[in-house]
């Protein structure tokens, strides 16, 4: 098959297997948060955002490494993949098992900790796992990416139908998400067996090279921890978990919604290392302003149909008892443009492996973040918290932005900007009259939301935003 094939057929499974996966995620949110409420999600919001820290930290951005290294040197991918296998079983381990003594050294988490054992459990399997997805993403085999994360996410949504049948609590919700997390790991090393074969190992000289590209993207990822997590850290011990459980509604929709552009370039992030490896630089540029294309036109109307459709959007996710997070969710939804913006830029500079850059930037918005988040969540609760996180998402987009444009020297595409905001325009100008029907119902949101991304996208085809017989010819030939 050859590589435009190849990218064609990938980008289409990932569309689908991940537009399965949000589904799913929203389906798992929706039963969580009724059958908890608001409280008792609060406190599974609590106790996932206080290891997820720790999870974070585990991943030492493992993915985007493993990407890099294999497609640097495809000549000793078996040796370098059982390598970053070895290496992250023993860090995530070793940061996990650092976490559970935290939680039992404070109060609240301590009366939890049974279930934080569980989670830990459920967090290790996905960071072993991630090893496997830049593998899979390095080989463009995203169909095995995607068959283990659908497979693990139908039976996810299994074991939270029955937790609720048998009442099995808070409980039964984190064992049901680890089991699945467990059998998602084991279906993708069984895939990847198949084409190399898997044996963690000790290699002195390529652990050191795995640390000295990894420590750039986990002290980022600390500073990026200090706000990531902070908001939901301090809100529940200020506010408590009603507080948490509202904010927390609005933010899981974020979470499913930040999946898109992970999707995106984590497909390119193979194809960006090669090219500048191999000093390709029209094959680079061309892929770094396609994908700022793409950027372009998925993020726009995930913000302004989001403004429109807030309300009814929460309600609709996690049921009529969180209807008060509808307006917070419109006000994260601003923090998405951010966050699609650092992961591009991001992923550009650890293509061409200047990660190292952004540890300054990641400081500064680190320690202007937490203070603003203990004052305004002490002042305005739940908006102060997302208040500051649209604030830290805009300002780490800024910098990652300002740092690729000086070393790769990128252009925006104003030309695509200003087709994508007049598609954007009829969008909200079909959408705007429907909005009040849009809260009648679950089958009237989701008629609007199909009639604004049909009128969206005829809008854009019309406006020809993207050249797709462009990027066909990149990726086959290797010139613009």
């Amino acid at each position: 098959m050859s590589l435009a094939k190849k990218f064609a057929y990938n980008s289409l499974i990932q569309l689908i297997g991940k537009g399965l996966s949000v589904v799913f995620g929203l389906l798992g949110v929706a039963l969580i948060t009724r059958y908890l409420g608001v409280i008792g999600f609060g406190r599974y919001v609590a106790i996932n955002n206080f290891l997820g820290i720790f999870a974070i930290l585990a991943d030492l951005g493992m993915t985007m490494v493993t990407a890099q290294m294999i497609n640097e040197r495809p000549a000793d991918q078996s040796k370098i993949l059982n390598n970053l296998c070895g290496f992250r079983l023993l860090s995530a381990s070793l940061i996990l098992a650092v976490g559970l003594l935290a939680g039992g050294l404070i109060p609240y988490y301590r009366q939890l900790w049974p279930i934080l054992v569980i989670l830990a459990a459920s967090y290790f399997f996905i960071a072993v796992n991630q090893v496997f997805v830049g593998f899979f993403q390095s080989e463009l085999k995203t169909d095995h990416l995607m068959l283990s994360e659908v497979v693990g996410r139908i039976l996810w949504l299994a074991g939270l139908i029955i937790t609720q049948q048998y009442n099995w609590g808070l409980g039964g919700i984190i064992m049901a998400t680890a089991i699945s997390n467990l059998i998602q790991l084991i279906i993708a090393w069984r895939l990847a067996a198949r084409r190399i074969v898997i044996k963690p190992a000790y290699n002195q000289q390529l652990w050191r090279e795995i640390a000295s590209r990894s420590w750039p993207l986990a002290i980022t990822i600390t500073l990026n921890l200090l706000y990531l997590r902070a908001d939901i850290l301090f809100l529940n011990w200020f506010k408590g978990e009603a507080a948490v459980g509202l904010y927390g509604a609005a933010y899981k929709v974020i979470d499913v919604l930040t999946s898109l552009p992970f999707l995106i370039i984590g497909l390119l992030l193979p194809l960006l290392a090669r090219s500048w490896a191999a000093g390709q630089r029209a094959r680079f540029d061309f892929l770094v302003s396609g994908a700022i294309n793409v950027l372009i036109v998925v993020v726009c109307p995930l913000i302004i149909g989001g403004q429109l459709l807030a309300r009814p959007i929460i309600s609709l996710v996690a049921g009529s008892d969180f209807t008060a997070a509808g307006p917070i969710l419109a006000l994260l939804l601003m923090a998405i443009a951010g966050i699609f913006v650092s992961c591009l830029f991001n992923h550009i500079l650890i293509a061409i492996n200047r990660q190292r850059v952004m540890i300054k930037s990641y400081f500064i918005v680190a320690i202007t973040a937490v203070p603003a988040y203990i004052v305004l969540i002490n002042w305005l609760s739940y908006w102060g918290a997302a208040i500051v996180t649209v604030y830290s998402e805009l300002l780490i987009a800024g910098l990652s932005a300002y740092w690729a444009r000086k070393l790769v020297g990128w252009r925006w595409l104003w030309s695509v900007t200003g087709k994508v905001a007049l598609a954007n325009l009829i969008m909200a100008a079909i959408v705007w009259p429907l909005r009040d029907w849009a809260n009648r119902g679950a089958s009237q949101l989701l008629l609007i939301i199909l009639l604004a991304a049909l009128s969206y996208g005829l809008s854009l085809t019309v406006l020809k935003v993207i050249d797709w017989r462009r990027w066909q010819q990149i990726i086959k030939s290797g010139t613009v």
